[in-house]
């Protein structure tokens, strides 16, 4: 050491130690700036995944023994969204679980049928529950929760490609939505403009079939899916629908989300909901 320390006072070796000196200044000065840089580049992309709502969809069924704790996650997605991005949560109970000995009182063919045209999206044969489809793009278990919200975080760094405001009009018996919708040049496609009528806070006592004996309790169940609109890239459009309402329906429970997707590709390109 000391030798090494003599050493350092050479005047050849004072040039390498400032040589050196400037070089971790200027390390330290791009390291700074790097991670400044990242930094708001994060805090950017943490705002657009804010702005950018995410719509999720979960396909379950009351037969189903997996599906549950799928149903309570996206319970907790409409509640709190995910980490500061908020998703549009919508449940399709579909029907090919019914043969076991429980018919589920909200399962229809037509989201069975919504289901397998995924499937052939995604170039597979394979359907299941609880399946989550996110923004008509990617697809996982519904019960995973840390798949789900990466599937979540990769579609909110999306640029939404349509735009959406809405709101509700109406009395007792029904209610008239009021769209305006953009889709924009950008779109890869053109798309359709759909309307799901949800109702949340649904509870079912299973008599039969893999959850017999359990109450279970469903959120953001669809009860109709609507046809608004057809739109091409760049079009903007205002329309108003008249939403008739099942008797049987809650009406404090119920809402209406309203999204933009391609029929070639179910790539939902925007998405806005709003309770009743």
């Amino acid at each position: 050491m000391a030798l090494a320390g003599r050493g350092l006072n050479r005047p050849g070796d004072r040039i390498v130690q400032e040589a050196m000196k400037r070089r971790h200044s200027w390390l330290s000065s791009a390291l700074t700036a790097a991670l400044l840089a990242g930094a708001a580049a994060s805090s950017a992309a943490a705002e657009g995944a804010a702005d950018r709502k995410v719509v999720v969809e979960l396909f379950t069924s009351q037969g189903c023994s997996s599906c549950p704790s799928a149903d309570r996650l996206l319970s907790e997605l409409g509640s709190d969204g995910w980490r500061g991005i908020q998703v549009i949560p919508l449940s399709f109970h579909v029907d090919y679980w019914n043969y076991i000995g429980w018919t589920d009182p909200f399962s229809a063919a037509a989201w069975s049928e919504r289901q397998r045209r995924y499937a052939t999206s995604f170039s597979s044969d394979r359907v299941y529950t609880p399946q989550l489809i996110v923004d008509g793009q990617s697809e996982c278990v519904g019960a995973y929760r840390r798949e789900v919200g990466r599937h979540i975080e990769n579609a909110a760094r999306r640029a939404a490609e349509g735009e959406i405001e809405l709101r509700l009009d109406g009395g007792a018996a029904g209610s008239t939505l009021v769209v305006s919708a953009a889709l924009l040049p950008a779109a890869p496609t053109g798309a359709n403009l759909l309307a799901a009528v949800f109702e949340t806070g649904l509870e079912t006592a299973v008599g039969r079939g893999e959850n017999a004996r359990r109450t279970l309790r469903n959120d953001h169940v669809v009860r109709r899916l609507i046809s608004l609109a057809q739109l091409t890239p760049g079009q903007r459009l205002r329309i108003e629908h008249r939403l008739e309402l099942d008797p049987g329906w809650r009406r404090e429970h119920l809402g209406v989300a309203v999204f933009l997707q391609s029929p070639e590709t179910l790539e939902i390109y925007g998405a806005e909901a709003v309770d009743f």
